[in-house]
């Protein structure tokens, strides 16, 4: 069974270094892509479990 990756999303400063905004657990940097632009536009996210999961 696949472990998710931590993935984190980090804002830009001019002249500084970036700023950690918020990780994303997710299986592949696609998922993490998708899962990330969700949040912050602000949409609901609904993500599947794999197979066999459990909460």
């Amino acid at each position: 069974m696949q472990t998710p990756k931590p993935f984190t999303v980090y804002q830009p400063v001019p002249g500084q270094t970036a700023k950690p905004l918020f990780t994303v657990h997710a299986y592949t940097i696609e998922q993490a892509r998708a899962v990330a632009a969700a949040k912050v536009a602000g949409e609901t996210i609904v993500v599947a479990a794999p197979e066999g999961a459990t909460r």
